[in-house]
């Protein structure tokens, strides 16, 4: 397939993974999870503010260690042992969220933030797996390939999962409803079994104590860190970086609950939405991903971030329905191009060498963006009682990225 110029068994087999976790992403992090644990775990009240919460202390504590974890990978070279630990300890914690009832807001914050943490670590190692299965000239069709499977997997897995959740959790349908997450945990399992097998990594033997690597870590990772002017222009990146994913992370995280209690749709409403974006978003990441490649990875990013401020301002002035039909509409088509455009770029920057430390760093960023804005979205719609305005403050974090990445050169 010339279109899919470098495709073999390892990239597809890598890309299949993003298959396999979009129903994570989609059900745990944006759907299903978040509304039952607003509505039913934490109480309406304030249960904007302890979502946000606890997905902040997720992502911190990855943040945090992704770049430690990272140096070890590229030191002992067993990146993919370490891959596949932090996948199944994810997925097992994904499908432990079932005993997360209602009364159970510790037991389900803790389940919640080890699955999170887990999940964190392994999508950066994850991404430093891109220059392995891709060149310089295929790294943006492989990795727009990778997140347009991602819309298909999430598509598949909230279509097959929705007579599990379609009705809500009152009364009897709670067990019913709550089944979702072990089954999620399951998609997540079977379809990362290619990337287990088929993607192949060399390691150097090494005789370490854990102790002894977990110090490396810190070493080289405080090295890195000492000589960041020579990599200026992945520091700005990883800046830029911050503040998109800030506002995009945020905005998944709370848009469910947006929808329903701003805008009163139910979630039957939502979840055909969300299959409309899925459906749409697939052939538009492979073609942005594709056409980063011939044009220039810059410009259509650019692009993509002015899409989102215009999407957040619809989102805020949003007076019926059909405004957020039209925000759907324009999220599908930017949300890919958003994601797997930073993703080939940033690898085509980072020194073969460190490629586990800087997509660590990678991860600190995008994680560490994570906490400050959950925070805010949460304490305003919670503290005022009017989510339009939390909406609102999402707009600065996609201009400050948009005005950073203007200023970054593309090579």
């Amino acid at each position: 397939m010339k279109f899919f110029k470098g495709l073999n068994k390892q990239s597809l087999s890598w890309a299949f993974f993003d298959f396999a976790n979009s129903s994570y992403t989609l059900l745990i992090l944006t759907l299903v999870f978040p509304i039952y644990f607003k509505e039913v775990i934490a109480g309406s009240a304030y249960g904007d503010l302890y979502w946000g919460l606890i997905g902040s202390i997720a992502i911190l504590a990855g943040g945090l260690t992704a770049p430690i974890m990272g140096a070890i990978a590229d030191y002992d070279t067993k990146r993919k042992a370490k891959f596949v630990t932090f996948s199944l300890i994810s997925i097992l914690g994904t499908a432990s969220l079932y005993f997360a009832g209602p009364n159970k807001l510790i037991l389900a914050s803790i389940l919640f933030i080890i699955a999170q943490y887990f999940f964190q670590l392994t999508f950066s190692l994850y991404d430093a797996f891109l220059p392995h299965v891709s060149t310089q000239k295929t790294a943006g069709t492989i990795s727009g390939l990778g997140y347009g499977l991602g819309y298909v997997g999430g598509l598949i897995a909230m279509l097959l999962l929705r007579p599990f959740y379609a009705n809500g959790y009152a009364g009897e349908l709670d067990n019913l409803y709550r089944l979702t997450f072990p089954l999620t945990a399951l998609f997540f399992l079977v379809f990362s079994i290619p990337f287990f097998i088929f993607v192949k990594e060399k390691t150097i033997r090494k005789s370490e104590s854990i102790l002894e690597l977990a110090k490396i870590g810190f070493r080289n990772t405080f090295n890195t860190l000492k000589s960041l002017k020579k990599h200026k222009t992945i520091f700005w990146f990883l800046l830029a970086l911050y503040f998109l994913d800030d506002g995009l992370i945020t905005l998944f995280a709370f848009i469910s609950i947006y929808a329903i209690n701003t805008l009163s749709f139910t979630i039957k409403e939502v979840s055909l939405i969300y299959a409309l974006i899925q459906l749409i978003a697939f052939p538009s990441a492979i073609f942005l991903g594709r056409l980063s490649d011939k044009k220039g990875s810059k410009k259509i990013l650019l692009t993509a971030i002015a899409t989102w401020a215009v999407i957040i301002l619809i989102l805020t002035a949003a007076t019926s329905k059909t405004w957020f039909y039209l925000a759907a509409l324009l999220t599908s088509l930017v949300i890919g191009a958003s994601q797997a455009i930073p993703r080939a770029w940033l690898s085509k920057l980072v020194p073969e060498k460190k490629r586990c430390e800087f997509f660590g760093f990678n991860g600190f960023a995008s994680r560490l963006s994570a906490i400050l804005g959950p925070i805010i979205f949460g304490s305003i719609s919670s503290f005022t009682g009017n989510q339009r305005l939390a909406m609102l403050s999402l707009l600065p974090f996609f201009i400050i990225s948009l005005i950073i990445f203007s200023k970054i050169k593309e090579k």
